[in-house]
Formats: C-alpha cells, sequence, structure tokens
C-alpha cells in the first residue's frame, strides 16, 4: 500500500509557510492496524485515524484518503504516508498480525 496520487494542496491553517495535503493510497488501509501500531487515535464512527509525527499530522481514512498538515512539500508528504505505512505494516507481519 502506497500513495497513489495527491489531490489537493493548500496553505495550512496553524502555518502558512507548511501545507496541508489530501492524497490517495492505491488500497483501503486497515485502521485498527494503523491505530495499534502507530499509535494513533482511532475512531470507527467516523472512519478514521489520526496519527501524529512530530508537528505534522495524518488522518487516515476508511476509503483510502489521507490528510497530511505541516509539511513543506508534496514529496515530503508522500514519503511521510508510505513510511509511515511500511512500518506498521513491517511491524504487524513480524507481530504475527498480518
Amino acid at each position: 500500500m502506497q500513495v497513489d496520487h495527491i489531490e489537493t494542496v493548500l496553505p495550512c491553517i496553524a502555518d502558512p509557510w507548511k501545507l496541508r495535503i489530501i492524497a490517495h493510497l492505491d488500497e483501503e488501509p486497515d485502521l485498527v492496524l494503523l491505530s495499534k501500531y502507530l499509535d494513533g487515535k482511532y475512531s470507527e464512527n467516523l472512519g478514521m485515524v489520526v496519527v501524529k509525527s512530530g508537528i505534522k499530522e495524518m488522518n487516515f481514512f476508511r476509503n483510502g484518503q489521507v490528510t497530511i498538515r505541516m509539511v513543506d512539500s508534496e514529496q515530503e508528504a508522500s514519503d511521510l504516508v508510505n513510511g509511515l505505512l511500511s512500518m506498521a505494516y513491517h511491524k504487524a507481519m513480524i507481530s504475527g498480525d498480518i
């Protein structure tokens, strides 16, 4: 699973020098797995997981959409999301959850 494409790039509300980006994954994520291995906050009702990495915040949605805040570029956003997804799924494989 990885970022398929970037849909929207907007100035970040919290810091106008940073960006907020809406990306789409190439498949739907396992939100429970992401929340467990990325120490995220999972909401079944909203169908999303909130994950923080320093000042950066990502919202993973069950439909494969990801919002990313406080990044400098589209490439940084894509690399960050892909890295976190890779880490979560590798941890899950090591633990035998997948």
